[in-house]
């Protein structure tokens, strides 16, 4: 899981992190620095005693090779410099690419899947999690070791994050009620509408709204934390990644034809069906391939989610100038939602931290105002609306 909120940057020399200075009882501690590492190697404790490597930055994904990017096995060794005193402490692991194993001063402390110098030794998973442990010394030393023949990613991508089991294990709790309370009040928000599109209004912005609002519950106890995966940790590593992928794609479908349902005039046929079109692609893509080839078209993707969200402003811009009914709320909520949905997609790039408080609130919220706003538009359709004094921008230019 990546911590959030307030973290001390530590102080690096060589390949030695020195959090002699913090309070790691009250702030997280960022073990981003320098570290030994030692490429296609797996080694323990002991090995890395009389083994050469290489000083890199820390985290790191997988330096690039002769072999297929990403493809691959290392090890890591950190070395962290501990205030006096301490015995009890913690770590905030985020996912990585694909399995590793770790030691804290030689004793294992924490797993995710199986690691291994080939693709049959190897089991992937994914399960961000807080551990506990004891050391004896000043001196915190940490050995990884990560492999992945799964992915088209390997290492690790996010910082790890230290301190006092009580302030780590209530970081790692917020984040879990958080994202529960996210995927509870979507799932709920989308039942609802689901229910009212079946029974009262067969307006398809109604339907594509509900359908949004489902997958979205969906997607958000497989990606990030991975919720799912920390009660269910058995669970197929292949099928996690696939329905990560594809709740993207279908969110982005959904978004698609709910926004251009809502403003039909605003609306080109061409691009929307064209937009439609590129997320089935992706998702045909998906289904048919291994999650190493089709991980590697998410880098294609992000230019057609920059043309969607492109596509949305404008569509939006264009409603509001119209003074369409019903679309002021619409507008803002939806202007709203692509703004924390392209900060999503920064998070994931690692252009920026993710912060799970930040991100449950920020989708209750849009969703709930988008809701609101559905709500109020499908009564007012029932109805002609009173005519506007003023005029709108179609009023100005509908004649030229």
């Amino acid at each position: 899981m990546a911590a959030f909120g307030a973290f001390a940057q530590p102080i690096a020399e060589d390949e030695i992190m020195d959090a002699r200075r913090a309070k790691l009882n009250e702030v997280a501690f960022a073990l981003n620095g320098t570290c030994q590492y030692f490429e296609n190697q797996l080694l323990t404790p002991a090995e890395c005693k009389s083994a050469i490597g290489m000083k890199i930055k820390f985290p790191e994904l997988f330096q690039a090779s002769e072999k297929e990017e990403g493809i691959g096995f290392a090890t890591y060794v950190l070395t962290i410099l501990i205030p006096k005193g301490e015995k009890d402490l913690a770590l905030s692991l985020p996912q990585m690419y694909s399995s590793y194993r770790l030691w804290a001063n030689g004793k294992v402390i924490a797993e995710n899947g199986v690691v291994g110098k080939t693709i049959d030794e190897c089991k992937p998973q994914w399960r961000p999690q807080t551990v506990s442990f004891q050391i004896q010394s000043d001196t915190l030393s940490l050995v990884l070791q990560i492999a992945n023949f799964h992915h088209a990613k390997g290492g690790i991508k996010e910082s790890i994050y230290l301190g006092k089991p009580s302030l780590m294990n209530f970081k790692r709790s917020v984040a879990v009620i958080s994202k529960s309370v996210e995927s509870l009040a979507l799932f709920l928000i989308g039942i609802f509408f689901l229910f009212i599109y079946l029974v009262r209004h067969r307006d398809k912005a109604t339907i594509y709204f509900s359908l949004l609002a489902l997958t979205w519950a969906v997607r958000s106890v497989f990606s990030n934390i991975y919720l799912f995966i920390s009660y269910f940790p058995d669970f197929n590593w292949n099928a996690m990644v696939r329905i990560e992928y594809l709740t993207l794609y279908l969110t982005m479908i959904w978004a698609i034809l709910f926004l251009t349902n809502l403003f039909t005039r605003e609306t080109n046929l061409l691009i929307k069906y064209a937009l439609v079109l590129s997320n089935a692609l992706f998702i045909l893509f998906t289904v048919s391939s291994e999650p190493r080839i089709f991980t590697q078209g998410l880098k294609i993707y992000l230019v057609a989610s920059g043309v969607l969200l492109a596509y949305g402003a404008y569509v939006i811009i264009h409603a509001w100038l119209n003074e369409r009914v019903g679309s002021g709320l619409l507008t803002i909520t939806i202007v709203l939602g692509l703004n924390i949905f392209g900060y999503d997609i920064f998070v994931y790039q690692g252009f920026s931290s993710y912060d799970p408080v930040i991100f449950s609130a920020g989708y209750v919220v849009i969703f709930s105002l988008m809701g609101i706003a559905l709500a109020s538009y499908v009564s007012m359709i029932k109805t002609k609306p009173s005519k506007s004094s003023s005029l709108s921008y179609e009023d100005l230019y509908k004649n030229n």
